[in-house]
């Protein structure tokens, strides 16, 4: 029996660009509000200088301006982004082993299986042109004999190329080749 410890992998932070780019979208505009709001001050237009010197008496702050709120909620937008992607990034963990491979599905782990390597078939790797040029996406692999259910599926891996070399080698092994 090999003691070797399992290679863990989870999903790429990389891979969720889109996600990045809005949460940095958020932070940008909520440090850019203080400035914002100066400017609507020096408008010619008199609702736009009436915005700009509204203020909100708000719990724990006290009175603040426009130009606070809205760094507040850009900065908040932001974290509760950044706490979206990590709580994706752990919602799978993968795990191979020096014999199988193993799935953890759920932050408390609703849902595992495991795909011995003498069962897998060839690995399919499946990106798009955005995966492709940050060298992330997803491989499958599936299972002889197991119709749907058996597919084990790695989304937004870092390197699947790399990773499908590693998993081949070890699925010949298996076979005795």
């Amino acid at each position: 029996m090999n003691t070797e410890p399992p290679i863990v992998i989870r999903p790429a932070i990389r891979a969720f660009y889109g996600r990045l780019l809005i949460g940095a979208a958020l932070l940008a505009g909520g440090l850019y509000a203080p400035t914002a709001a100066a400017g609507l001050a020096r408008q010619e237009s008199q609702l736009l200088r009436d915005l700009a010197g509204a203020s909100f008496n708000l719990p724990g702050l006290g009175e603040t301006g426009i130009g606070t709120l809205g760094m507040l909620l850009g900065i908040a937008g932001a974290l509760g982004m950044a706490a979206w992607i990590m709580l994706s990034r752990y919602y799978y963990t993968w795990q191979m082993h020096p014999e199988y491979l193993h799935a953890s599905v759920g932050l408390v782990a609703n849902k595992q299986r495991a795909l011995y390597y003498d069962n897998a078939r060839i690995p399919t790797i499946r990106r798009g042109i955005i995966d492709r040029l940050l060298m992330v996406g997803s491989l499958e692999v599936s299972s002889s004999g197991a119709g749907g259910e058996g597919d084990f599926r790695m989304v937004r891996i870092s390197n699947p190329v790399r990773l499908k070399r590693s998993v081949m080698e070890r699925i010949e092994a298996a076979r005795g080749r």
